[in-house]
């Protein structure tokens, strides 16, 4: 149901309370005007009287009447003085008198109406503010100022004036009551007729103001009322509004801008239609776009269930409907698996583009089994031969041998990659970056190695993880990273980064995300061609029985298969000997084969100590020039092709390698 318009009623309301609050403010502001003129008035005109007798009475006779009582002419003088003013004056009381401490002695009194006070005859101050006054008379502190009291509708004005004598000396006191008759009812009358009148005035005033205001204001207001109804209930169709006012005025020019609204709605809501059309358009291949990017990256996990020598997982969080950052990861061959995480600059379709290019580019490259950083290099070269939007990307790339454990990558202005080794703790790894891969045609990158251990784990990520910002724009930052991981170190890498994405969530908040999010964990597991026993000399068989069922298949004669046991021997026998003094540790052994031969590499958590560095011993003396010592490890060269050591995140590592007999 329509709501009724009631503007003209209110107009008129407004007006009628507008006039009654005049009407009332008006002549109440006179009222109180004139009751104050009238007081001051009276007030003035009784202190003329008392003024003009204390002027006119000789202070000095004073003293002689209170003292003796008599009366003399003079005495007769002064009193028809003050009756006759008293008569004529409208002067209800009018007397001359001496205050004393508690009451005050009549000189002279003339009273019209009642029985005068004689000549020394004294009376008690009417209350405690007359004595005041009296007090303030006498001591000279008293200020003329109207006094008055309400007698019925009558006001009464009193006045003092002290007489003094010839010294100046105050003997005596005039008094003066002076009655102001009908001084309410003069103002009540004249608050009347301002009301009245105003009434009569502000009645043909309203009449007035409201025809006027029904014409030139309410009818129009109306009128576009109807025609803004009229634009939603036609909107749809081809009627253009038309609004007839011609009031001249701001109101008209309201009625030329709705109908111009009329028409500007119209064709904005075909133009919103139109692109409504082209949005959805738009959505629907933006989300088949990003199906397909999806689908570009490694996205079913496991990724390789067959492989039980590591495990991989990613995952990334485009900022638009598609995004610039992807993440890779392939093998390369049995042995090798490729890593790669990336970040192209930009976002939305065009950084996508670039990045299925990049990542296409980067695949091959790897694929050829060139090294990281060749890989870069040749990925760099092609895109800089065709880049006039000059786009670029960050990669760091990365070749993991699963046999070794060693992972060998290249950083092409990408973040460093953080790696955790068993029973340590997740790590920033400052590697050295070089240039972003688009950025200069020419450019070189340099290789870099990290030996992971079995156990090891390797977090890469893009930036869009530390620079996640929340309401205060305040970074996730690298140590809330890194504190994350640690939290979960233990954890396989899916649960680890569903973990650091649920950190970077509730960081976050509300915030709207900026960056695409990409992250990989890989976590190396080895292959089962390692075992890990006590550095104990009881296991010095149980080594040596491990080495030999994994080279009985190989290509060696009996005698390169002893040397072989025998090099085993004599190494874990020193590590079980030496390398932790009294407390019990372990040492680990590894078996990796190739085209090429054998290599076996031991490593233990010992004290540092490279073998290697020690002389060999002169075999042309004789025993006893030669002494003890020094033997094991020369056997241990003479029996191996290649023996390398190392030391490196806390292990001694020692490299022994065996070839082929066909490869010697």
């Amino acid at each position: 149901m329509k709501k009724q318009g009631k503007i003209a009623s209110r107009t008129m309301l407004g007006l009628l309370v507008m006039g009654l609050v005049l009407m009332i403010g008006i002549g109440s502001a006179i009222g109180i005007q004139v009751f104050y003129e009238m007081i001051n008035n009276y007030s003035e005109t009784a202190y003329a009287y008392t003024d003009a007798a204390a002027d006119f009475i000789d202070g000095d006779s004073i003293a002689g009447y209170l003292k003796t009582g008599q009366k003399d002419d003079y005495y007769v003088q002064v009193d028809r003085y003050l009756n006759a003013n008293a008569k004529h004056g409208g002067i209800q009381y009018f007397y001359v008198f001496v205050p004393g401490e508690d009451n005050i002695t009549y000189i002279w009194d003339a009273e019209p109406e009642e029985e005068p006070m004689q000549l020394g005859e004294s009376e008690a101050y009417s209350d405690e503010s007359a004595k005041a006054e009296a007090k303030k008379l006498v001591d000279g502190t008293a200020v003329k100022e109207p006094h008055y009291f309400r007698d019925g509708n009558t006001y009464v004005f009193t006045a003092n004036s002290v007489i003094k004598d010839s010294s100046g000396a105050t003997v005596a006191i005039a008094a003066a009551d002076l009655a102001g008759p009908g001084v309410l009812r003069t103002v009540y009358r004249i608050i009347s007729g301002v009301i009245f009148s105003t009434l009569g005035i502000m009645a043909v005033t309203v009449v007035i103001y409201y025809i006027f205001t029904k014409k030139k204001l309410v009818d129009p207001i109306v009128k576009l009322q109807k025609a803004t109804g009229a634009i939603v209930d036609n909107i749809e169709q081809d009627t253009v509004l038309d609004v007839d006012i011609h009031t001249h005025d701001e109101i008209e020019m309201l009625a030329d801008s709705v109908e111009k609204m009329d028409a500007n709605l119209r064709e904005y809501i075909r133009q919103n239609e139109a692109i409504t059309a082209e949005k959805e358009r738009i959505g629907t291949e933006l989300e088949l776009a990003t199906k397909i990017q999806a689908d570009m990256l490694p996205n079913i996990f496991p990724a390789f269930p067959e492989r039980g020598d590591f495990d991989v997982f990613a995952s990334m969080t485009p900022a638009k409907e598609v995004g610039g950052d992807f993440y890779d990861f392939f093998l390369i061959n049995e042995n090798q698996l490729g890593i790669v995480i990336a970040d192209v600059s930009g976002k939305g379709v065009p950084a996508a583009l670039f990045m299925m290019m990049s990542k296409i580019l980067i695949q091959n490259a790897a694929m050829s089994v060139l090294s990281p950083a060749q890989a870069l290099e040749t990925v760099n070269a092609h895109i800089c031969a065709n880049n006039r939007e000059e786009m670029f990307v960050t990669v760091w790339l990365g070749l993991l041998d699963m046999r070794t454990g060693i992972l060998t990558a290249a950083n092409a202005g990408h973040e460093k990659p953080v790696v955790m080794q068993p029973n340590g703790e997740f790590e920033l790894f400052k590697d050295k970056s070089g240039f972003v891969i688009g950025g200069m045609e020419g450019m070189r990158y340099r290789n870099y190695e990290v030996q992971l251990q079995r156990g090891a784990k390797l977090f890469v990520y893009t930036d869009g993880l530390v620079e996640a910002t929340n309401a205060a724009n305040d970074a996730f930052g690298l140590e809330k990273t890194l504190t994350a991981l640690n939290e979960v170190k233990a954890q396989d890498p899916q649960a680890i980064l569903t973990y650091v994405k649920e950190k970077v969530d509730a960081f976050a908040g509300d915030a709207p995300q900026f960056d695409d999010l990409t992250m990989l964990c890989l976590e190396y597991r080895g292959t089962q061609n390692a075992v890990t026993l006590d550095a104990t000399l009881e296991n010095v068989a149980t080594a040596i029985d491990f080495v030999s069922d994994k080279t009985k298949s190989l290509p060696f004669a009996h005698k390169e298969q002893y040397h072989i046991e025998m090099a085993v021997d004599e190494i874990i026998s020193n590590v079980a000997r030496y390398a932790y003094e009294k407390r019990t540790g372990t040492v680990d052994i590894m078996v990796h084969t190739d085209n090429k031969g054998l290599t076996i590499t031991v490593s233990d958590s010992g004290i540092p100590y490279n073998p290697l560095e020690k002389d060999d011993p002169d075999v042309t003396l004789s025993a006893d020039e030669r002494g003890i010592g020094g033997y094991g490890i020369f056997l241990v060269k003479k029996m191996m092709d290649e023996v390398a050591y190392r030391f490196e995140d806390g292990k001694n590592i020692l490299t022994m390698r065996k070839f082929y007999p066909q490869e010697q």
